[in-house]
C-alpha cells in the first residue's frame, strides 16, 4: 500500500525526469501509465473516460489495451459527448449501453440533465481514467466532461487519473475573455479563458485547486513535451477529436472560426475539407479580405484567398470566396484576438454582415454570446469598436489567469 501511494505521488515529476531529446516523438499519459504506472491500480477497479482519440502512438485502443492488460481490471466506459467509438454528431444524446466490442457497460456522460457519470455507476469503481485528446478550447465539452467527472469523483471518495496528452495549440497562449456567471454553461462551466494555454492535464490540477472540485486527482504526464510544440513536433499521429475536427489544423482553427460559426452568416468549412480553416460568404471579396488581414499583422498567422463552392451546409452551391487560415507559428498565435479581427473586418466591408440568433437548446441567448461566456464582445463590435480595443478588455483577465496556472504547469 505504501509502494503504491508513493508511486501516485510520483506520477507529476516522473515523466519530466525524462531528457528532451531532438527528434525523439512525444509518448503520451497513456504510453507513461502502460509502461510504469499500472501499479497504481492493482486490485482496483478501473473505469475509463475514453472515446476514439484514447490511443497509443500505433493508434490502438486505449479500450482495448487496458482491456487486454491482465494488471489493470477494466469493468466499465464512460461515454462524453461523440460516444465512445465517436459515431455521433455534436449535441447527439449519448445512450447507456454496451460496448459492441468488448461487453463493457458504457456509461453515458452525455445523455441526461447534467454530464456527471450516472447515480450507481461508480458504485462498483475505485479509480477512473481519463484519456481523451484535447484542443485546447474552452468551448470544447471533453474537458468539462473532466470537471464533472472530478467532481463525482471527489463526492463518491474515487480517484481520478488524467493521462495527459498535447494542446495543440501548444499550451502557451491565454487569449480570450472568461465566462460570466449568466452564461455559465456546458461549454463554459468554470470561469477559465477562452484559450486557456494548459494541458488538460494541468487545466485538471488548476480546476480542482483554484475552483474548489477537490478531488484526489493525479496526472499522468508526457514523455518529452515541450511548450510551444506543434502537433507535427510531437511524433503522434492525429485522430479526429469529432467528426468536423479531422485533422491538428482544423484543431487549431476552432477556436478561431467556432465561435464566428454559431453566427450562422458566413460558412466555415464544416461538413467540408477545410472544416474551420475557412471563411467564405458570397458578399465577400477574398483578395480584399486576405490584403486587409494580413496587414493587421496579427502572430502567427496568413490568410490566403480562396474560392468555393460549399456541397453543404450555409451557401450550399453557391459560390462564395474569402479567406483560407493558415497557420504559422502556434506558440505565438492569439485565436480569440484573431476570430474578432476576422468579424471587424466583416462589419467594416460587407453590409451583408448581420447579427443571428442560434437557438440552443432551453436557453434563447445569443449561441456568439454564450461561445464568448460574455455579451461585451458582440455589443462592443455592434459600437463600432476595433479589435484592439476589444482584446484588451480580456488581457486583464487573462494575465491573472495566467499568473494563477503557473503553479499547475508539469512542462517547460
Amino acid at each position: 500500500m505504501i509502494l503504491r501511494k508513493n508511486l501516485l505521488l510520483r506520477l507529476l515529476t516522473t515523466a519530466l525526469m525524462v531528457p528532451f531529446c531532438l527528434n525523439a516523438r512525444v509518448y503520451t499519459g497513456l504510453e507513461v501509465f502502460l509502461s510504469k504506472y499500472t501499479n497504481v491500480v492493482k486490485n482496483k477497479r478501473v473505469g475509463l473516460i475514453t472515446n476514439p482519440t484514447g490511443v497509443n502512438a500505433q493508434l490502438l485502443s486505449a479500450v482495448d489495451l487496458l482491456k487486454q492488460d491482465s494488471r489493470v481490471n477494466l469493468v466499465a466506459l464512460f461515454a462524453p459527448e461523440h460516444g465512445i467509438r465517436g459515431n455521433l454528431e455534436a449535441g447527439a444524446h449519448v445512450r447507456n449501453q454496451r460496448d459492441s466490442k468488448t461487453g463493457l457497460q458504457v456509461y453515458s456522460l452525455y445523455g441526461g440533465r447534467d454530464h456527471r457519470p450516472p447515480p450507481g455507476s461508480l458504485d462498483n469503481v475505485d479509480v477512473l481514467l481519463y484519456c481523451i485528446q484535447d484542443v485546447g478550447a474552452r468551448t470544447y465539452t471533453y474537458i468539462w466532461h473532466l470537471a464533472e467527472c472530478m467532481s463525482a469523483a471527489a463526492a463518491a471518495g474515487k480517484t481520478i487519473i488524467v493521462m495527459d496528452v498535447p494542446n495543440p495549440l501548444g499550451a502557451v497562449q491565454v487569449d480570450g475573455p472568461t465566462v460570466e456567471p449568466r452564461f455559465k454553461s456546458f461549454i463554459g462551466l468554470y470561469p477559465i479563458p477562452y484559450v486557456y494555454g494548459l494541458t488538460v492535464g494541468e487545466l485538471a490540477r488548476y480546476l480542482n485547486r483554484e475552483e474548489k472540485i477537490n478531488s484526489k486527482l493525479y496526472i499522468v504526464p508526457m514523455a518529452n513535451y515541450r511548450r510551444g510544440m506543434n502537433w507535427h513536433d510531437t511524433g503522434l499521429p492525429w485522430v479526429p477529436t469529432s467528426p468536423n475536427i479531422p485533422s491538428p489544423e482544423s484543431a487549431c482553427c476552432y477556436s478561431i472560426t467556432g465561435p464566428l460559426g454559431t453566427l450562422s452568416v458566413v460558412n466555415i468549412g464544416v461538413g467540408g475539407t477545410l472544416p474551420f480553416q475557412i471563411v467564405t460568404a458570397p458578399w465577400i471579396k477574398a483578395d480584399h479580405m486576405a490584403y486587409i488581414m494580413n496587414t493587421q499583422r496579427l502572430p502567427g498567422i496568413r490568410f490566403r484567398p480562396i474560392y468555393y463552392k460549399p456541397t453543404v451546409g450555409l451557401f450550399k452551391g453557391q459560390s462564395t470566396q474569402g479567406v483560407q487560415i493558415h497557420i504559422t507559428d502556434v506558440s505565438k498565435l492569439k485565436p480569440t484576438t484573431t476570430c474578432v479581427a476576422i468579424m471587424d473586418y466583416l462589419r467594416k466591408n460587407c453590409k451583408e454582415f448581420r447579427w443571428k440568433l442560434n437557438k440552443y437548446r432551453n436557453s434563447n441567448r445569443e449561441g456568439f454570446d454564450k461561445a464568448m461566456g460574455t455579451s461585451n464582445i458582440r455589443q462592443m463590435l455592434m459600437r463600432g469598436s476595433s479589435w484592439q480595443s476589444i482584446a484588451r478588455t480580456w488581457q486583464s483577465f487573462d494575465n491573472t489567469f495566467a499568473d494563477k496556472a503557473k503553479k499547475y504547469k508539469i512542462y517547460k
